[in-house]
């Protein structure tokens, strides 16, 4: 019986978390610099550990890139298919780095995401996806981004 509590309020202050964050991860209406798609996939157990990959659309040509690193926050196990745009984003090297940010979404069987990332080059990611899995995610994401080509 106590699990069960634990586990509704937990289920409840994840579900407000993420109504109150809606704003924070909307992309602005300016044309943005460049835009992405991404898959990745990630555990969570309130740390969380993300890897995957992606393309940025970037001046008329693909470039590819890698995901990897650790969040904090949430709970499961997910697969996510994101699309984005991309802000500040003034030379294609500035893209590479360290992105923090804060990510939303809930995942029962299927579900959705947003999250809004920045690197120390002020570039600025805002994602919307498609959730695969059992996953709740409301926190804190930190993850290194590493062009391939």
């Amino acid at each position: 019986m106590k699990t069960n509590f634990i586990n509704s309020a937990f289920t409840g202050i994840t579900i407000l978390l993420i109504a109150g964050c809606a704003s924070t991860t909307t992309a602005p209406s300016a044309p943005p610099s460049a835009t992405v798609s991404i898959r990745e996939w990630s555990a969570a157990y309130y740390g969380s550990a993300a890897a995957g990959k992606g393309t940025l659309y970037y001046n008329g040509r693909r470039h590819h890139f890698t995901i990897s690193g650790p969040g904090a926050g949430g709970m499961g196990g997910q697969k996510i298919s994101a699309t984005g745009k991309v802000y500040n984003l003034n030379n294609l090297s500035d893209f590479s780095g360290r992105y923090r940010g804060v990510s939303r979404g809930l995942t029962l069987i299927e579900g959705k995401m947003h999250a809004k990332l920045t690197n120390g080059n002020g570039v600025v990611m805002y994602l919307a996806g498609e959730t695969e899995g059992l996953a709740s995610s409301m926190g804190v994401q930190a993850f290194e981004v590493t062009l391939t080509d």
